[in-house]
């Protein structure tokens, strides 16, 4: 199991007067120490739509069924597992009794065998589905706990309410990934797992992709070696926590999700982790007003740690100055992820002009978007914004018969994050590549940068 933690806080410290706002990001890493001696057992449980929705067209339930087997067969020997077909209610297909499986040869194949029955009739109700997961791995307390749930359409069969109600139940229980198919699924419903049950979410445009996306996903939980952690955020007597957001890899703001611990601290469940993984939260504090600002040093606001690491503790400091220029300068993390909130909504806007039938405006937001994703080297969301719109010339334009599964996937990515990695995640340039320096932070950037990876500025003698 990992040997302990590492967090690291990036911010300007600075804060000129009358200033009382500081943000700041906060590095969390699981360190690694190379082979596992004692790996925890791992539980898997599918979640699989088989609504009547799910039979138009007929590869969405055939693509269901594969990806599903994919999983089954992915699991290593030792796995506790099982498969539920969900519709208005939760229907545990496999094992035939309740409980876990535990995965072999033998298992794996009868998991399969009932998959490959799956028939699309019924409602949709999450909760009861998400439910079920969470009686099931209850058995299993000690156990890294991960769903992937499968959905085409909305929670038409229960309230909002009652969903709601079931994510509070699970919330800290297990893990839970979100994927959607077609172009009847609800981004909303589906974030909303995914903010409280700690999971990604995303969306396959074409069926066929689901298989490989499964596969990602089963292999992703079962390098999992930590069950569960907890973040702790302190503030000081005249300092309030106004948010805090997680904004890698996936984006989510979990203000709401902070449970008090007695001592006036914020506790965050993060949820399972593997040795060596890395994840980026975004804080935000507010000074009193009618606290005398202390200039010339350092003053604690706020302290971060992995709750029971207490050599994990790292400080959010303030520094008041008379500079009128050191205030000014924002953290590179910081504008990064202030970037990202901006790609976020105008995607936001973008679909909701869409939808209004505005395609110029639609097509102004897109091309926000396209500059924030260049600017912060967001190949991934290039990627799907490309299937839009035409990102070559001086003008975005609207591609022709764009589907809704194709705008759908590209508004999930502003949750995603997908395909930008923190920088010191990213691997090495090559030896012999010559590094582009931004000449506005003298961030080293790889060779060809148009951008700076960092304060996002254009970078001189880079690529045309």
């Amino acid at each position: 199991m990992s040997r302990g933690w590492d967090v690291e806080v990036h911010q300007n410290r600075y804060l000129g007067e009358g200033d009382t706002g500081m943000q700041a990001v906060v590095t969390v890493s699981a360190r690694d120490n190379g082979a596992v001696a004692s790996r925890p057992p791992g539980a898997e449980v599918l979640l699989v739509d088989c609504s009547t929705s799910m039979r138009y067209p007929p590869t969405k339930i055939a693509a269901a069924r594969r990806a599903a087997a994919a999983a089954i067969w992915a699991l290593p020997n030792g796995v506790g597992f099982a498969v539920v077909r969900g519709t208005e209610r939760a229907d545990l297909v496999y094992p035939a009794e309740p409980g876990l499986a535990v995965a072999s040869d033998e298992t794996r194949a009868a998991a399969v065998a009932a998959v490959e029955r799956f028939v699309a009739v019924g409602g949709t109700a999450m909760g009861t589905w998400l439910e079920c997961a969470r009686k099931l791995f209850a058995s299993v307390p000690d156990a890294v706990r991960h769903a992937i749930l499968l959905t085409d359409g909305n929670n038409q069969s229960q309230s909002a309410e009652s969903l709601r109600r079931e994510l509070d139940a699970c919330e800290g229980h297990f893990v839970c990934d979100a994927r959607g198919i077609g172009d009847g699924w609800q981004r909303a419903e589906l974030v909303e797992i995914g903010r409280v049950l700690r999971g990604s979410v995303d969306s396959v445009v074409r069926d066929e992709d689901l298989v490989e996306d499964f596969r990602g996903l089963m292999a992703a939980a079962l390098a999992k070696v930590i069950p569960s952690a907890r973040l702790r955020i302190g503030v000081t007597e005249q300092t309030t926590l106004r948010f805090v957001k997680q904004v890698w890899p996936s984006e989510y703001d979990l203000t709401s999700r902070c449970v008090p611990d007695g001592d006036g601290n914020a506790v965050l469940s993060l949820g399972s982790w593997s040795a060596g993984e890395t994840r980026e939260f975004q804080l935000a504090v507010e000074v009193s007003a009618d606290a005398q600002p202390e200039y010339g040093s350092d003053r604690m606001l706020a302290w971060v740690e992995v709750d029971g690491a207490p050599d994990s503790t790292a400080p959010l400091l303030a520094h008041w100055t008379h500079d009128p220029v050191a205030p000014t300068l924002v953290d590179p993390k910081v504008r990064r992820y202030t970037m990202h909130a901006e790609l976020s909504e105008a995607l936001v806007n973008a679909d909701e002009a869409y939808a209004a039938g505005d395609h110029a405006r639609a097509a102004r937001e897109w091309g926000q978007a396209v500059e924030i994703a260049k600017r912060t080297s967001n190949k991934e969301v290039l990627r799907r914004l490309a299937r839009v719109v035409d990102t070559d010339g001086e003008a975005v334009q609207l591609r022709p018969e764009v589907t809704r599964s194709e705008l759908l996937n590209l508004l999930v990515s502003t949750v995603s994050n997908v395909g930008d990695e923190p920088r010191d995640a990213r691997p090495a340039p090559a030896p012999d590549a010559k590094p582009a320096i931004c000449p506005h932070c003298q961030n080293p950037n790889p060779s060809g940068a148009r951008f700076c990876e960092e304060c996002g500025e254009p970078v001189s003698g880079g690529a045309a």
